[in-house]
């Protein structure tokens, strides 16, 4: 049943590759068009096959989470030969691709600029696909309405049940995701050096991915660029069924039923803390102040670019690692553990208090926006934060015993797990091998939300599908 699941979706995973191809072709770089047309055949003869099987009806939710996870898997390791062919070694092009799916921006193949365009627009749109298609969207897109559509959909989209149908909602949020994509090129276009590169960082910007052409990443672009990049990393790091609410019900209704008001208050909120903990260290510089204030909306969002060294001021480090750790809100194209969970845990820990203060005949619920939320969604909640910090305190201890400065690598790992891109140095391509593969470990568990990954990769999972 996966397989097919799985076959009959190879069309999907072909889009992937089509748009480098092409224009690998119009450049007339033909082996690393070779790869990339390569893969995108590959894909549609999958896609072509599983035409000639009958579709899958009525999967499990475990087997719909392991069509999900195997997708996502092969949409990594494709393009390892295309990013092999613009000079990377094996391992390095998969954390290259693996870093690009997962719309983390973690990059270990240093300086890019001379890339042929083709080859920094499979990076973009990598990220791209990455950020919406795969990973926020990928259940509706996959499997169409349905229960299992939905069980999927719980990875990236839990505001479903308005929509007529999870197929539905995917082409609303396809469209937003065009729009914002569209008016981040045309707003980045007169203030970059060229269109190819206001292009590609629009794409980085509304995947909140965070890959750059210049090693830099925004340092040497003008401010005004820095700042609009910024806005688009905050126009998708809320829910993007914000929009198609506005345009439905109005800005009200819409504020009301996602994230927008939580998310927004959150980065802006956090950003001014900083600038005035600069302020009372009597720093007074505006530049400083506005780098500050991006870096950590950067961190936030889980966009990943950087407009100044993040490790030049201890305490925006402290509050970029938690702005990481939190990132954006469910429905949105960031990475961490998202703020809509991180608002209900704390919702919990206020009602246990409440709970310890109130008669003992005394009946109080968790809600949100006015409903009952049930016991399973806090338990897989705290079951998504157990695995995050088990899995960062693994990884962090793997960096320590390789000599890593604790600091930098809370940092890293934070970074990696939460698909941020932030980098205080560390990946780069010196880095030891053993290290480069803990980061692919922690990019692709944080985007496939830890449960998703294990539970696919368990044995017992596919012993029990067999008996």
């Amino acid at each position: 049943m996966v397989t097919r699941a799985v076959l009959s979706h190879g069309m999907i995973l072909s889009a992937i590759f089509l748009p480098p191809t092409a224009v690998a072709l119009i450049e007339g770089e033909w082996e690393l068009a070779a790869m990339t047309g390569g893969a995108s055949a590959l894909c549609i003869g999958a896609g072509l096959a599983g035409r000639r099987l009958p579709p899958p009806h009525d999967l499990r939710a475990i087997e719909a989470v392991c069509t999900l996870v195997i997708l996502f898997l092969f949409a990594a390791i494709l393009p390892v030969p295309a990013f092999q062919v613009l000079g990377l070694g094996v391992l390095d092009a998969l954390f290259e691709s693996v870093s690009g799916i997962t719309s983390t921006g973690l990059s270990v193949a240093g300086d890019v600029y001379d890339w042929p365009v083709a080859g920094h627009l499979l990076r973009g749109w990598l990220l791209w696909c990455g950020g919406f298609a795969i990973a926020v969207a990928g259940s509706a897109l996959i499997l169409g309405p349905g229960n299992v559509a939905q069980a999927m959909g719980e990875a990236g989209i839990e505001e479903r049940d308005i929509l007529s149908s999870t197929r539905d909602q995917a082409r609303a949020l396809l469209r937003v995701y065009a729009a914002i994509s569209v008016l981040a090129v045309l707003a980045l276009w007169p203030l970059m050096p060229s269109f190819w590169e206001a292009l590609m960082i629009a794409l980085s910007a509304v995947s909140t991915g965070g890959f750059s052409p210049r090693p830099d990443s925004l340092a040497s672009y003008p401010v005004a660029a820095q700042v609009v990049t910024m806005v688009a990393c905050l126009a998708t790091s809320v829910s993007l069924l914000f929009y198609v609410y506005a345009r439905r019900y109005g800005l009200g209704p819409a504020w009301e039923k996602t994230n927008t008001g939580a998310v927004l208050g959150a980065t802006l909120g956090g950003a001014l803390v900083v600038v005035g903990l600069l302020l009372l260290d009597r720093e007074t510089n505006p530049m400083v102040l506005l780098q500050t204030a991006l870096n950590f909306i950067s961190g936030m969002t889980t966009a990943g670019f950087s407009v100044a060294p993040v490790i030049e001021y201890r305490p925006l480090v402290a509050l970029v690692l938690a702005g990481m750790f939190v990132g954006g809100g469910i429905g949105s194209t960031a990475g961490g553990i998202k703020i809509d969970r991180a608002v209900l845990l704390a919702k919990s820990v206020r009602l246990t208090l409440i709970r310890l203060r109130s008669p003992a005949r005394a009946v109080i619920h968790l809600t949100e926006r006015g409903r009952e939320i049930e016991e399973e969604r806090i338990a897989a909640i705290a079951a998504i934060l157990s695995l995050y910090v088990a899995c960062a305190f693994v990884f962090w201890l793997i960096f320590i015993a390789s000599g890593i400065d604790p600091l930098y690598a809370s940092f890293e790992i934070i970074s990696a797990q939460s698909t941020a891109g932030l980098s205080v140095g560390i990946s780069e391509p010196s880095l030891a091998p053993h290290l480069k593969l803990a980061l692919i470990a922690a990019m692709l568990l944080g985007r496939l939300e830890f449960v998703a990954l294990i539970a696919a990769l368990s044995p017992y999972t596919w012993i029990r599908k067999r008996s």
